[in-house]
């Protein structure tokens, strides 16, 4: 240890470093000791920054303001004053000068103490004035910081040897076990709180922003995802262009390809309803995982051809499908009001949708795993059926409680958009045609929304026995056509999107057409084919609605070079040039040799048909007949026979004929006497009648259901049979 002397001799030489590093160790020491007899007696240093005098004979404190009354010879005789010359440096508040002196009276060291216990930042003075020696201590709880500035450093090398002492000040902290346990308990207590909100975050729903934002000046915004990262881009303008493709009217294999051709055409987003009656054909027995039914499979084919998808899974889509979409075994209910609050009713679509919803929330866009869903449609043309808030708003909950957060819309005509939405719902429009007129009624029901036609309808239907809509014979030509697309997209002064119904038709398989019926009108079921005379036929081949899209698409992206086109930010190969038709031979017909038929006796008596019930109150209709491998449905699709083998005992006068009114029946009827057709009734007849020979033995009714209603005010009126 050396003499205060002689670290004075050596206080101004920089390499002699260490040693005063030793000295000021030891003043540390001291002073720490000094402090702890301070805070015993409630006297320690109160002043965040102050200025102390050290006797270096003692190393024990001695107030300035009691050296200035004194001489300076007798400073080393008052070491015994030194504890209340403390008390009144704590109780003064002003800086004051510091002196030290060695083992002669007169040979003084001038330094500063600076006490840093309340953790301030620590940095070293710069002023080329302060010539004097500089001594840095922290003391708080045994930890000690010790750093010193030499006087006769130069200006050139100031900066560096003080950024060097500020590192040897950080390297000389002592630790002591107290410091150890403080931190401890600190990395305990910060442990537990990332722990707890890990489990917060698996807990708690995470809140997702929909893709799709629309303001208050009509205007379409969407977020995209950047190339692995999965942070938010900005807003950037956009504008749906989409088109209509129901994956269970087209056959597994070609869904990638239509959705290709549809692409290629400039769309950008694909549109599809999803059918109940296809997902739970029976009550509680769903399918979602093979052919027609595997939805996962198509939503994906969906991103990876780098489109959205607008979804539509309300429990009624019409679509002209078969109940529009709704499952028959909802009929069995005799008190059945579907489209309603009716708890039956709710019970059995929220059962659906606890299935359905789940699936479609991992395939929205919004999701880390990039799916393509960026809406949701709550109801179907409600506005053309009723006006109960309360429902829409329960099929609003149902999609909030199972975790779709994208942007949610409804649709409906021009003239029930105020019957068919909600207040804070995207309200759009559906038409053909006079385009100005219905945009300006939807401007008038909703001023502040983005424009949307969710369904422009590019052609049309057929019915049984009606005209045929498809090519020359179709009521909207392709010019028509494209003049008003023109006006949508080209020539309005609103930013408008649209979504074409449809863009390719496809077929409606099996038993699963719809129909129409209007109280005024009969009944009319539409036919197989689901062609729509679409810019894509039933066969896949592009027609001249087609091109007609392809060629406006690619002049309204150039106008509009800022827009989002694919589900990727738009690049230089983002382009569309005009294809040529190509149309292929879809069919190759032969010769059929038939070898046999069997009659419709031997099919009744056939022990392959298992779907049989015997009644004794009177005929059932199909939505009641139970059927033993198919209990919790009923029947529902195709025929039903009545039979009556017993008809002698109606006859009282075995020489008269028998008069046979039925009330009401759906939809198709066939009667058989005796084996033998007596009578035929169109799916448009209501009630028949028919007269019977008194030598009938056996009475055959067969009744095709030709379609239950998917669009009218009786569409509660949609079971079959005799009823």
């Amino acid at each position: 240890m050396i003499g205060m002397k002689q670290a004075e001799q050596q206080s101004h030489s920089y390499h002699h470093l260490h040693e005063k590093i030793a000295l000021v160790s030891i003043l540390s020491k001291q002073m720490s000791k000094h402090q702890q007899q301070q805070q015993q007696s409630q006297q320690g240093f109160s002043s965040k920054i102050f200025l102390g005098s050290f006797s270096c004979d003692s190393l024990s404190c001695v107030s300035s303001n009691v050296q200035s009354r004194k001489k300076q010879r007798n400073i080393n005789n008052n070491n015994n004053n030194n504890n209340n010359n403390n008390n009144n440096n704590n109780n003064n508040n002003t800086d004051t000068s510091s002196r030290a002196t060695t083992d002669e009276p007169n040979h003084l060291l001038e330094f500063y103490v600076f006490d840093l216990s309340h953790k301030r930042n620590l940095s070293l003075t710069n002023d080329p004035n302060d010539k004097r020696l500089i001594i840095f201590n922290e003391i708080s709880n045994g930890l000690h910081t010790i750093g010193i500035r030499n006087e006769n450093f130069d200006d050139k090398h100031r900066r560096k040897k003080t950024f060097t002492l500020a590192i040897r000040l950080f390297a000389m902290r002592i630790y002591h076990i107290r410091y150890y346990r403080r931190c401890l308990h600190i990395l305990l207590f910060v442990g537990l709180i990332i722990l707890l909100f890990m489990l917060l975050k698996h807990i708690l729903p995470e809140q997702y922003q929909p893709t799709l934002v629309l303001d208050d000046e009509r205007h379409l915004f969407i977020r995209l995802f950047k190339d692995n990262d999965l942070r938010r881009e900005k807003l950037r303008p956009f504008r749906i262009l989409s088109g209509s493709l129901h994956y269970f009217r087209v056959l597994p294999q070609v869904w990638s390809d239509r959705i290709q051709e549809m692409k290629r055409a400039g769309l950008n987003t694909i549109e599809t309803y999803i059918p109940w009656n296809l997902h739970e054909p029976e009550r509680g027995v769903f399918k979602f995982n093979e052919g027609l039914t595997d939805l996962s499979s198509f939503l994906k084919l969906v991103h990876q051809h780098e489109m959205f998808t607008i979804v539509r899974p309300s429990g009624y889509i019409c679509a002209e499908y078969e109940w529009g979409g709704l499952p028959s075994w909802l009929l069995q209910d005799n008190q059945m009001r579907i489209r309603s609050t009716y708890s039956g009713f709710v019970d059995a679509l929220k059962n659906y949708y606890s299935v359905l919803l789940p699936i479609l929330s991992e395939h929205q866009y919004n999701r880390h795993s990039h799916g393509s869903i960026i809406a949701f449609q709550i109801e179907n043309e409600y506005g053309s059926y009723g006006e109960d808030k309360d429902y829409l708003r329960a099929i609003r909950s149902m999609y909030v409680e199972y975790g779709l957060d994208e942007l949610f819309f409804t649709s409906d005509g021009a003239r029930e958009l105020t019957r068919g939405t909600l207040d804070n719902v995207w309200a759009t429009i559906n038409f053909q045609r006079h385009v100005k007129e219905n945009i300006e009624q939807l401007i008038a029901f909703r001023s502040h929304n983005h424009l949307m036609i969710s369904e422009y309808w590019t052609g049309w239907f057929d019915y049984w026995g009606g005209r045929h809509q498809t090519g020359s014979s179709g009521t909207y030509s392709a010019d028509e056509f494209e003049k008003d697309l023109e006006d949508i997209l080209l020539n309005s002064k609103y930013e408008i999107s649209i979504n074409f119904y449809m863009f390719f038709g496809g077929t409606n398989f099996g038993f699963t057409s719809g129909g129409h019926h209007f109280p005024s009108k009969k009944y009319s079921p539409l036919v197989t084919s689901y062609d729509y005379d679409a810019p894509l036929n039933e066969s896949g081949d592009r027609t001249d609605k087609y091109f007609v899209i392809q060629r406006v698409i690619k002049k309204f992206y150039e106008l509009h070079p800022q827009l989002i086109v694919y589900n990727h930010p738009r690049i230089t190969e983002d382009k569309f040039e005009i294809t040529e038709r190509k149309d292929s031979k879809k069919a190759a017909f032969s010769r059929i040799k038939i070898y046999g038929y069997k009659t419709l006796e031997q099919i009744l008596h056939d022990d392959i048909l298992t779907n049989k019930c015997e009644v004794t109150d009177g005929p059932l209709n199909m939505e009641q007949i139970k059927i033993p491998a198919h209990s919790n449905a009923g029947a529902s699709q195709g025929f039903i026979v009545y039979t009556n083998n017993n008809m002698e005992k109606f006859f009282e006068d075995k020489h008269v004929e028998q008069r046979v009114t039925i009330e009401s029946i759906a939809d198709n009827a066939l009667v058989l006497v005796n084996g033998k057709v007596i009578y035929k009734s169109l799916c448009s007849d209501n009630s028949i009648q028919f007269n019977i020979p008194p030598d009938t033995k056996n009475l055959t009714i067969i009744v095709e259901n030709m379609g239950r209603i998917n669009f009218g005010p009786t569409l509660d009126h949609s079971r079959k049979g005799i009823l």
